[in-house]
């Protein structure tokens, strides 16, 4: 099983970036949350193997309850708390992706962005962009196509290699709180087990120039890509990492659109670039 209960609390067992997070759900409400939860993370979901799973690198503490007394009490500890499921939901896919970046620093090259793959070779094209900018959109319209990597971090291991993050879309609903939405209800469809970085490209909405790839130099790659990172101080070389990378990846590029499908011919072409 993906959840059992152990003690007071509903463990499910999630996989991000490499990294093993336990979301250890308390109160009435948490049987409830925890087949929310599993719905929609269905593939980050990893098998539950008990208490005291030494391979479990972050636990992440989550309280719903219809007490809103009880659910005081588990802020002022720390805990991700509410009454409200969707709350829990919106607030606990950031918490998810910090604890893997925490855990992930100074071992993977972290970007910002979405992550598209080819369904049989498993190459890989990062989309980075700022948060509220683009990258939950074209992964939502290219992901029906390409694989999904992630829609929020594309973290790269030494060896080229993509460590996938496939979280479910972070939607705009008609609430206070935004929708947690299945990959498997969008029909997203799955990246292949093995994913390899083919290209770098920093994505820009302008409608007048929209379909235009731009090449940019390496110098003004690092200054572009560098805030739009985690933790790379942390790693060895850095800059000379990010270098090397994008020498082995035909450099960074700047795609402007105006429409996410206007992004698939630019995408497909740095996919099947040689």
């Amino acid at each position: 099983m993906t959840g059992d209960p152990v003690d007071d609390c509903i463990c499910v067992d999630l996989r991000a970036m490499d990294t093993r997070v336990r979301v250890e759900v308390r109160g009435t409400l948490a049987a409830d949350l925890a087949d929310d939860l599993r719905h929609a993370w269905s593939r980050c979901l990893v098998p539950y193997a008990g208490p005291a799973d030494a391979t479990v690198d972050a636990t992440i503490r989550v309280v719903i309850d219809d007490d809103p007394a009880v659910v005081q009490r588990a802020r002022a500890a720390g805990d991700l708390a509410s009454t409200a499921r969707d709350e829990v939901l919106d607030r606990l896919s950031p918490r998810v992706t910090i604890a893997a970046i925490t855990h992930q620093a100074g071992r993977l090259l972290m970007l910002h962005a979405c992550g598209l793959a080819d369904p049989e070779t498993g190459r890989t094209v990062a989309l980075v962009a700022p948060s509220g900018t683009g990258k939950t959109t074209a992964s939502r319209v290219l992901g029906r196509d390409l694989g999904y990597v992630s829609d929020e971090t594309v973290a790269i291991r030494p060896d080229g290699s993509v460590a996938t993050y496939p979280k479910p879309l972070s939607v705009v609903g008609d609430g206070r709180f935004k929708d947690q939405v299945s990959l498997d209800d969008l029909r997203l469809r799955r990246a292949p087990e093995r994913c390899h970085l083919a290209g770098v490209a920093i994505l820009v909405r302008d409608g007048d120039r929209a379909g235009r790839v731009e090449h940019v130099e390496t110098v003004d790659a690092l200054a572009r890509l560098a805030p739009e990172s985690s933790s790379l101080a942390a790693m060895p070389r850095p800059l000379h990492q990010v270098a090397e990378l994008l020498d082995r990846t035909g450099g960074l590029r700047v795609l402007h659109y105006a429409e996410a499908a206007q992004l698939r011919p630019m995408v497909t072409e740095m996919l099947t670039a040689s």
